[in-house]
């Protein structure tokens, strides 16, 4: 079904550059679309040509840095991310972005940043405090990690992974035996194909054992 939406989307796009050669648009959503169906030469070729006839187009810049990413190339996909922000600092989504690609290119502090940014304009989307929250883990600021991981479920009170991560912590280390339970018991009621679901298990079999 999904293959199919994409090769729709391809036909739809590749139809409105025939009629219109010369607008950018056609060839952004074109690009989208080739990008969408994991064939990113021919991405990187139709956005970079968007790009060619409006130079100062902000979301082709920020459909760039995705595809780089895709690629494995993280330095370039950050730097156009950030090149998109120059030409729209309201584009939220590159921010959104840019937090991902600093955390993959371990520039933390950056990444820490990029998530704030994006919170403030959007402070309710799902999974920004939860990246937050892992981003703040990985500095090993686990006070700051818990309030983020909190403040996700506050929003998403559905989201396992960010119950898994708030058990371990409570678990590791605060030794917080009766929040560590009540968070993993909480991720595996709630998601049956929860990653890692079998080693849950039995760390929550082995902590209640722990008196």
């Amino acid at each position: 079904m999904r293959n199919n939406l994409w090769k729709d989307e391809i036909a739809l796009w590749t139809d409105c550059l025939k009629k219109s050669p010369g607008k950018d648009r056609c060839h952004l959503n074109l690009g989208f679309a080739y990008l969408e169906a994991s064939q990113y030469d021919k991405a990187l070729e139709m956005t970079q040509e968007a790009i060619r006839i409006n130079p100062k187009y902000a979301t082709a810049y920020h459909n760039l840095g995705i595809i780089y990413q895709r690629r494995g190339d993280v330095r370039q996909a950050i730097l156009m991310l950030k090149k998109s922000l120059e030409f729209d600092s309201n584009l939220d989504k590159s921010f959104f972005a840019l937090g991902g690609a600093y955390f993959e290119n371990g520039q933390y502090k950056e990444s820490e940043e990029a998530f704030k940014e994006f919170i403030r304009a959007k402070p309710l989307y799902p999974d920004a405090h939860h990246l937050l929250g892992i981003v703040f883990s990985t500095q090993k600021e686990y006070q700051k990690a818990l309030q983020a991981f909190e403040k996700e479920l506050q929003i998403n009170p559905a989201n396992s992974h960010t119950h898994v991560n708030l058990g371990q912590i409570y678990w590791f280390i605060f030794h917080n035996r009766a929040k560590a339970l009540y968070h993993f018991k909480t991720a595996l009621g709630l998601n049956p194909f929860l990653l890692d679901r079998e080693e849950i298990q039995k760390l929550t079999d082995l902590i209640e054992r722990i008196s």
